[in-house]
């Protein structure tokens, strides 16, 4: 579907106007492309009680659109090579924690830009994954521990094992 079919139907999704598409369906996160709150804790504008569960099925469905919706403003905007930035700081903020807890699990940027909205270049621009990859020190066992029952690790080389120095 192209963004204008979308949109009509997120509009027209909730004929009688008690849930604003834009305003209702809770706090969307546009890097993650999800909603921060989960639907059962939202509460109707109106009466400032939660909404039924039947409303909580139409308002996922909604949810569900507005996803579609968002994700085909951001195809759109990839065509006509558009890039978002982030400006204010405390998005800027929340942009350098998700990136950083992807670095920080060991995925690439191809991988993070697929799962965020921001392009391979920024990524590239803004983080770098030597700091956040770290490495663990080597531990050595010695057979003869182990056989014993011993699994205390050693932080040096066996004698036994040499290094070639050449």
């Amino acid at each position: 579907m192209d963004r204008e079919a979308l949109y009509n139907e997120l509009i027209q999704s909730e004929p009688l106007g008690f849930i604003d598409p834009f305003s209702d369906l809770g706090e969307f996160d546009p890097l993650q492309m999800k909603f921060k709150q989960p639907v059962k804790d939202l509460v109707n504008r109106y009466s400032g009680q939660p909404y039924s569960l039947a409303w909580q099925h139409k308002i996922m469905e909604m949810r569900k659109l507005f996803i579609a919706y968002q994700i085909a403003l951001n195809e759109e905007d990839k065509q006509i090579n558009f890039q978002r930035r982030t400006r204010s700081e405390e998005s800027k903020e929340h942009a350098t924690t998700i990136v950083t807890t992807y670095l920080k699990l060991g995925f690439s940027f191809k991988e993070i830009e697929k799962r965020v909205s921001l392009s391979y270049k920024q990524l590239r621009r803004g983080w770098k994954r030597s700091d956040h990859i770290m490495t663990h020190p080597p531990e050595f066992y010695s057979k003869g521990d182990l056989s014993e029952g011993y699994c205390l690790p050693g932080k040096k080389l066996p004698k036994s094992m040499r290094i070639n120095e050449g």
